[in-house]
């Protein structure tokens, strides 16, 4: 080293790259956890899918609308609630497919060998 600035620009850039892969790798746990926690919902998903629209659905929402069921948390009856899920996943699943295809596009291998 030649000076003391260059061993604070050589400890800030160590620092600072240390902090970012502390940051990747937080995250990287993270979005495995939330796959995981989604995949275990699958069933749950499909098993809602089913539930909204059928014969059942149906005469659930008009016996909570007529009042002839006790009120309870029913967001499930709702036109929009279990549509809106559905849009929701699609929508992370496109953007999930879009940062697959921009990491595959990206020569990682040749950047770190630089």
């Amino acid at each position: 080293m030649d000076s003391s600035d260059d061993v604070k620009k050589t400890l800030n850039r160590i620092t600072k790259n240390e902090e970012r892969l502390n940051s990747i790798c937080s995250s990287i746990k993270k979005l495995e956890n939330s796959i995981k926690e989604f995949e275990s919902n699958q069933k749950n998903i499909d098993l809602l899918n089913r539930y909204y629209g059928s014969k059942n659905w149906l005469k659930d929402k008009d016996n909570y609308e007529n009042n002839k069921i006790p009120k309870i948390k029913a967001g499930v009856l709702s036109e929009d609630a279990v549509w809106n899920l559905n849009d929701n996943i699609n929508e992370i699943i496109e953007d999930m497919q879009s940062i697959v295809n921009k990491w595959r596009n990206l020569d990682w291998k040749k950047q770190v060998r630089k």
